[in-house]
């Protein structure tokens, strides 16, 4: 079974439900840090936007944040023409890295722009955001949106210009190689070698 909230499952989500865990196939995943488990966002998720501008969460995505009881926060994306969403937690990492920084930098007007865009959003009753005609214009948004997880925050995008993008990062990790990826605990920032 393939959750797509009322969306229409995509082949990467397909892919998830022949070859992955029952908790990956929702589209999120509890990581366990030490005693603290730790929320993900997940997979692919197709939706339609209606004519007034309401667009479903996933089930999935929607499930992260009743179990953190936390509210769901959108902003414009400083990279891409997309939407980011996440909680008050990765706000919050965000506005602690503004204020470990020269406040009078270039870097820190860049970063709290973003931060001016973001908006608290409120669902509604069948699980629904209404999206700002802003929203639906900086990230040219039609008739769907695709939500892409990408691990403790998510994007919606317009479905092809996603597409496109995975493609091409695909096409790119096929003829560059991967990038570097380090996987395990954390290091300190004083021993790149990983001892203590």
């Amino acid at each position: 079974m393939v959750a797509t909230c009322g969306g229409r499952a995509t082949g990467q989500n397909q892919a998830l439900a022949r070859h992955s865990s029952p908790a990956l196939r929702r589209g999120h995943r509890e990581v366990s840090r030490g005693t603290r488990r730790v929320d993900l966002f997940l997979s692919t998720f197709e939706n339609r936007i209606d004519k007034k501008g309401r667009l479903s969460v996933p089930a999935p995505f929607r499930a992260v944040l009743e179990r953190r009881r936390d509210p769901l926060y959108l902003f414009k994306s400083l990279t891409e023409p997309c939407l980011e969403g996440c909680g008050p937690e990765r706000i919050g990492q965000i506005v602690d890295a503004i204020d470990s920084m020269d406040s009078l930098s270039e870097e820190v007007a860049t970063l709290q722009t973003m931060l001016s865009s973001a908006q608290e959003m409120k669902l509604d009753s069948e699980g629904r955001i209404m999206l700002s005609a802003d929203f639906i214009g900086f990230a040219e948004l039609d008739d769907m949106a695709l939500y892409a997880g990408v691990g403790r925050s998510f994007q919606i995008w317009l479905p092809s210009r996603y597409r496109t993008r995975e493609a091409d990062a695909r096409a790119r990790a096929k003829s560059d190689g991967m990038p570097s990826l380090r996987l395990g605990s954390r290091r300190p920032p004083d021993d790149p070698e990983g001892r203590r």
